[in-house]
């Protein structure tokens, strides 16, 4: 009897280890605290970024995984809403942020998503998803030397809206799948409780749509 309970105890624990296993790759692997301020989080401002995009698609497709390419900027805040979002996060977020006419200047907010329910369970189900499905490469568009030239690479110049995050898919060759499609899944709330988040939901559906359309 004592056998039998310790094998359920050692099964529920594999089960609960693998429900938040898997890491999300996410390519810089390391960001050089020698570029710039050294306060960048996401986006290498300083390193040649058609070197990473390459390095990430040799990654991604070694383990059997989408490459999704996030081309953006450390300023940008919805690029960090977008981070947070697929790395499980919720409720309450912070970030340090800049704007397009002010790129280097940094301010600070945080901002809470106020759900009427919760939402662990679905934050955990999208987190695990991009695990399992993607590999993660942040390509800089305004410092670094050669960002846009990734999109030039991979043929995702063509379908450039010119907003970022510009999030998109590519096959194992590198060459351009789909985008992401952000008013799709984007929430919102533009008053004194301003807020930036998604609907989580429509955003597995749309990462789904770019994964589907890579392999």
């Amino acid at each position: 009897m004592a056998l039998v309970r310790l094998l359920v105890l050692f099964l529920f624990a594999l089960t609960s280890c693998g429900a938040s296993a898997g890491e999300i790759i996410k390519f810089p692997r390391q960001i050089d605290k020698g570029c710039r301020d050294g306060r960048a989080k996401l986006y290498d401002e300083c390193s040649d970024q058609v070197a990473l995009f390459k390095s990430a698609l040799t990654f991604a497709d070694e383990n059997g995984k989408v490459l999704l390419v996030s081309y953006g900027a450390e300023w940008c805040i919805w690029c960090h809403v977008f981070d947070a979002y697929i790395e499980g996060g919720k409720s309450k977020f912070r970030y340090t942020y800049g704007s397009p006419r002010a790129p280097d200047e940094r301010y600070r907010a945080t901002i809470y998503e106020r759900e009427k329910e919760d939402v662990t369970e679905a934050a955990e189900s999208l987190r695990r998803f991009v695990a399992e499905s993607f590999v993660i490469v942040h390509v800089e568009n305004y410092h670094s030397p050669n960002g846009y030239s990734v999109l030039e690479v991979s043929g995702a110049d063509q379908h450039y809206d010119k907003y970022i995050p510009y999030v998109f898919s590519v096959d194992s060759q590198g060459a351009y799948a789909g985008h992401f499609v952000s008013e799709r899944a984007k929430t919102r709330r533009d008053t004194d409780d301003w807020y930036r988040g998604y609907n989580r939901q429509q955003l597995t559906q749309e990462l789904d749509r770019l994964k589907t359309l890579a392999q």
